[in-house]
């Protein structure tokens, strides 16, 4: 496996865009099938204004990442792009389990079927993860540079996302969040 982690920053018609837009897109069709939930999933009523800006910044480092997996081309032949495009196949399939799941939770309730008996935040461990395997199949250090932040600020709206949930939802909550870990392994 080459040991350069980073990739000539150019604009390509098979670059990291593809992966990268095509996890958006599922996103937006969840929003046209189901608008019952997307209208669930994009409520922000409750935000504070520290949510607010966790919001904005996050949606800035995603605009961020796919403008740059735009420029990042993938390794072609090598150990990253193998190892990349088993980690974001996984990621996608697991996404789009996601989706559903949460589709069938009932609204007003604690969703804790399908995916979200493993992980309280699927759409974003596995949003996230898909994006990590666009990083290393285009072996990207300028991918990862913009990961980092968006990462962050996600984290961010989560734990903001769980404090509504639990005030919401109240012991329904509190107790699949004490056996549900956030992230899968990662409490």
């Amino acid at each position: 496996m080459e040991l350069s982690f980073f990739t000539t920053f150019e604009i390509g018609w098979l670059n990291g865009w593809v992966p990268s837009f095509a996890m958006l897109l599922v996103q937006i069709i969840f929003m046209m099938l189901f608008p019952q939930g997307g209208k669930r999933a994009v409520d922000t009523s409750w935000y504070t204004p520290r949510d607010r800006r966790y919001a904005l910044l996050s949606s800035m480092a995603q605009a961020a990442v796919l403008i740059v997996s735009v420029f990042a081309p993938f390794k072609f032949g090598t150990a990253w792009f193998t190892v990349g495009t088993v980690v974001y196949l996984i990621a996608f399939a697991l996404f789009i389990w996601s989706f559903f799941s949460y589709k069938a939770g009932k609204p007003g309730e604690t969703i804790q079927g399908g995916i979200y008996r493993y992980s309280r935040n699927p759409m974003y461990f596995f949003f996230m993860l898909g994006m990590l395997g666009v990083c290393i199949a285009t072996a990207s250090l300028w991918l990862l540079i913009v990961m980092v932040p968006f990462a962050v600020f996600t984290h961010g709206i989560i734990l903001g996302e769980e404090r509504y949930c639990e005030a919401t939802y109240g012991e329904s909550y509190r107790k699949y969040k004490a056996c549900t870990p956030r992230y899968f392994l990662i409490v």
